[in-house]
């Protein structure tokens, strides 16, 4: 059967009057039940990355190296350079001091050596020159030695003017062609290849991404002492760790098996809504069998380049049967094990050669005795059917959300990590939170705690408990958020609209309490009904009831003030959802009979236009307008009688309301003068927000 209960509350939205029922199958998005969100599989063993030292040293002579090259020398004195003209000038005046002659090429030479700005018979150089600094260029001193260099074509005329000009003439050979071409040419090269190689394979190292190792899988082989998560600290989830333990007992005791002729399932399916606990179960298998845990997710395959999920799919199975007995854990395979038939065309071969690798090493030629896949995914309907087939998957362990004892038992794992106080109701917070995952409601404990230490208690409240599902489920409360009188006195009587209609009808979800706080960012009042147990069918009737609760806040509207206000748009929406639920899919409607009319999705997460197209005629589409209008405007009609009836409780619940913002069942009763439920969720008297004038709280729930 479709499980399609409404769930706790009835919540305001945007303006006065808005309310929201969901369902109690709903899902919320979480992490996993016993251990909160999902943590990575264990260490993750990485070399240290290598000193930034060797950069900054090769960065250094790289920077010299082009300064050397650039500059052709280093210090504040330069070579003067000189034309032939000029060369000989100074010979001629006696002011060359020596000459280092270096054959270039024919008749060329370059000479190179020491000068004065004075002839050699001048007054001989003083022990403190006089320093005349010039912008840009090199001291000047008149006595002093300073460096030349120039370019000349050897003639008998320079011959004798070197020979009278008295300066030290050296001729050296002209070695340095082959140096020059290593320097200039070659080294600068070398440097800037090495600098940028360097640079780049520490960058490739650092991430994993060798141009050797990009086939490679990105499996994480986790010993099983570090996964430290065992079946007893999963909680609410006893029939799948039942059905998952003959894995366990197969690897550690194959042999009782084979001896009666059994095979133990090759692959193992998990199957759950998020935060149900599908990745906890797994390492908890791995843990308890004392076997190796390979860890991977269904997107780390999946490449630009084709070919490379594949490669490392073999590859992954490679080294398990080097490691075998051994579990694969594959998180999230739909990334990767979609349906290769839900298209028409146009597929992506990279993900096709991926899954299509995948199937053959599940079962295959080859053996790969001792290794057990388990796979997690939320999407079970997208995977491809070869893949689900007996031989690859050939069993399928569903994670569903806890029941109520599933509830308290997973409140009860959370609750020891937190210091509560003793007035704390686990079986009502279990009661009053269908549809919570595992890790919802460790996100609840967690939210409590943080609301004790806010104001400043030694131990978590009931109060606290409330606050926090509340929180978690709706939003914070936004008591900054200013109303007017006007919306105020609105959202007071439409909230005490939609509880008196479900107090005055048996058949509606039993009241919890009423609040005009606003909370979130759309909800400026909200009425909390919760069932008295959990429930996975409905009843026509208690459906039209809960209808008429939908509408009691625009029935109070009416009566009150004789207006309508925008506020019930979320009603209205509910209301229309469910009545067309009632007459195209659960067949309630006596006049179209029981036959399904157009598209409902097969998932909660997948939208309507997903779906293949179920066409009706115009004339069935008119009959089944008229029979949603029916049914819409006769709830509106039962609210609209019941609070004309009850008038006086409608009036008094509402003042009730403006002067204390929120209202519990029980608080409800006495106002009222009706008799307390027997098992009525109304919470003891404690305090949540300290006041300014005698350190107390006013009560905010």
């Amino acid at each position: 059967m479709e499980n399609n209960v409404m769930t706790p509350a009835a919540v305001r939205s945007g303006h006065p009057g808005r309310t929201i029922q969901k369902m109690a199958g709903d899902d919320k998005s979480g992490r996993s039940p016993a251990g909160g969100g999902r943590s990575p599989l264990g260490a993750d063993r990485r070399k240290p990355q290598r000193s930034s030292k060797a950069a900054i040293v090769w960065l250094i002579l790289f920077l010299v190296l082009a300064g050397l090259l650039l500059f052709k020398g280093y210090g504040p004195a330069r070579a003067v350079e000189f034309s032939q003209s000029e060369f000989e000038e100074k010979l001629a005046a006696m002011q060359i001091v020596s000459v280092e002659m270096t054959w270039e090429n024919g008749n060329v030479m370059v000479c190179e050596g020491k000068f004065r700005r004075q002839g050699l018979s001048s007054v001989p150089v003083t022990t403190t020159p006089v320093q005349s600094p010039r912008s840009g260029d090199a001291e000047i001193r008149p006595n002093a030695d300073e460096t030349y260099k120039t370019r000349v074509v050897y003639t008998d005329d320079l011959a004798r003017l070197l020979q009278k000009s008295g300066a030290n003439v050296v001729v050296k050979p002209n070695n340095s062609g082959f140096w020059n071409f290593i320097l200039i040419g070659v080294l600068p090269l070398v440097v800037v290849i090495g600098f940028i190689y360097f640079f780049s394979m520490r960058q490739m190292r650092a991430s994993g991404r060798g141009a050797m190792d990009f086939g490679r899988s990105k499996a994480r082989m986790i010993p099983p002492d570090e996964l430290n998560v065992h079946f007893d600290d999963i909680a609410g989830a006893d029939e799948a760790k039942e059905e998952i333990r003959e894995i366990v007992e197969y690897l550690k005791d194959p042999l009782r098996f084979q001896l009666v002729g059994g095979q133990i399932p090759k692959g193992c399916l998990i199957v759950g809504e998020p935060g149900t606990g599908k990745t906890l179960i797994a390492k908890a298998v791995a843990c308890e069998a004392g076997v190796p845990f390979f860890s991977i997710s269904g997107s780390d395959f999946v490449e630009m380049f084709v070919g490379v999920g594949a490669s490392r799919v073999r590859d992954m199975f490679e080294q398990a049967r080097k490691n075998t007995p051994c579990l694969i854990f594959i998180d999230e395979i739909d990334a990767v094990g979609r349906s290769r038939f839900s298209g028409w065309g146009g597929g992506h071969d990279e993900r096709e050669q991926t899954l299509n690798a995948m199937l053959v090493e599940m079962d295959g030629l080859e053996s790969r005795n001792g290794v057990i896949v388990l796979a997690a995914t939320n999407r079970p309907d997208v995977l491809d059917p070869a893949l689900l087939r007996p031989g690859r998957f050939d069993r399928q362990v569903v994670m569903d959300l806890p029941d109520i004892v599933g509830r308290r038992q997973i409140l009860d794992v959370h609750v020891k990590k937190i210091k509560v106080d003793s007035s704390v109701n686990l079986d009502v917070m279990a009661r009053t939170t269908p549809g919570f995952s595992g890790a919802d409601l460790a996100n609840l404990c967690n939210e409590a705690a943080l609301l004790a230490a806010r104001y400043n208690r030694e131990a978590v409240t009931q109060a606290d408990m409330e606050e926090a599902r509340d929180k978690v489920s709706y939003g914070r409360e936004r008591r900054s958020r200013r109303i007017t009188d006007r919306e105020r006195k609105l959202t007071a009587y439409h909230e005490a609209g939609h509880a008196l209609v479900a107090l005055h009808n048996k058949y509606a979800t039993p009241l919890h309490k009423v609040t005009i706080i606003p909370r979130g960012t759309a909800y400026l009042g909200a009425t909390f009904s919760m069932p008295k147990e959990d429930a996975y069918t409905r009843s026509k009737l208690e459906l039209e009831a809960d209808m008429e609760m939908t509408m009691g806040g625009r029935a109070a509207e009416e009566i009150i003030f004789g207006d309508i206000t925008t506020g019930a748009s979320g009603d209205i929406n509910q209301l229309t959802h469910t009545a067309r639920l009632m007459v195209c899919l659960y067949g309630m409607s006596d006049k179209l009979g029981t036959i399904k009319y157009g598209n409902f999705p097969a998932h909660p997460h997948m939208p309507f236009d997903a779906q293949p197209e179920e066409r009706v005629s115009p004339e069935t589409a008119r009959e089944i307008d008229l029979e949603i209008r029916r049914l819409s405007q006769n709830a509106l009609e039962s609210a609209r009688d019941c609070l004309t009836r009850h008038r006086d409780e409608l009036e008094k619940l509402a003042k009730a309301l403006l002067e204390r913002e929120t209202l519990s069942i029980d608080e409800i009763n006495v106002l009222l003068g009706r008799d307390p439920e027997p098992d009525a969720l109304g919470r003891p008297e404690q305090t949540l927000r300290p006041t300014e004038d005698d350190g107390t709280a006013e009560q905010g729930l």
